[in-house]
């Protein structure tokens, strides 16, 4: 049975992104490869490019007991290492990045390289229900999800609103969703830029939240939203008092 729903749900995954998950990121020897390759992967671009780096709120990742949805702002591609970063081994171990599939995903060897390094897996932009099949397969395997629930990256480093993807991810299967605001990291590879440089990195992470199985999408989708709020008016209101 579990074959079965995994069939189906990369089917239809595939089905919406054009291109299907690379299940094999998912094995043993792919997870071994990225803990091996971590601090040539993440933590080295992270000494080198987040300097200096502040976070508030990394230790609730190690207290979460269950899969969880991560939702982060969106205002650099810098931003899926700084969250990997902070993620203790065996969340790290666990966790799939959904990525643009029309970004991404364009090319066989570039797609596959990105599921490797960062185990992330094709997800469609304005695909509705179907282009979050995979990632609810993940979700109910006791696998985390890191998502940008802007869809893209925003320009100006205002928050833009936010899709209903996560909502729908989380009351489905009943998880938590961390929200995790990242503050800087336009400033290491901005949209439009070729190379990175260093910068000052400032990230939060707030409180999980919690939803009722009966609750509304609209309402779950705008309570993480103002979650991220909260935390970018806190991370202005530290940096305005330092």
């Amino acid at each position: 049975m579990a074959n079965v729903l995994l069939r189906n749900r990369r089917e239809q995954a595939s089905a919406s992104a054009g291109v299907e998950p690379h299940q094999w990121a998912l094995s043993s020897w792919a997870r071994g490869f990225r803990q091996l390759t971590k601090p040539l992967v993440v933590s080295r671009h992270m000494r080198r490019f987040c300097r200096p780096l502040t976070v508030q709120g990394a230790e609730r990742f190690s207290d979460l007991s269950t899969s969880a949805v991560i939702i982060a702002n969106h205002t650099s591609h810098f931003d899926t290492l700084i969250v990997l970063s902070l993620l203790p081994s065996k969340l790290y171990s666990r966790t799939a990045v959904a990525a643009a599939a029309d970004r991404f995903y364009t090319q066989t060897v570039k797609g596959a390289w990105y599921s490797l390094r960062y185990n992330a897996f094709p997800i469609a932009r304005h695909g509705g229900s179907a282009a979050l099949a995979y990632a609810e397969w993940l979700l109910g395997s006791d696998w985390s999800v890191l998502i940008f629930p802007e869809g893209t990256r925003s320009r100006t480093g205002e928050l833009l609103p936010f899709h209903p993807g996560p909502a729908i991810l989380a009351l489905r299967q009943g998880v938590p969703v961390v929200p995790v605001h990242i503050g800087g990291a336009s400033n290491i590879l901005p949209p439009g830029a070729r190379r990175s440089r260093p910068a000052a990195v400032q990230v939060r992470v707030g409180a999980p939240l919690t939803f009722e199985g009966n609750e509304d999408v609209a309402d779950a989708t705008a309570r993480m939203e103002a979650a991220m709020r909260a935390l970018a008016e806190e991370q202005l209101a530290a940096i305005a008092t330092s």
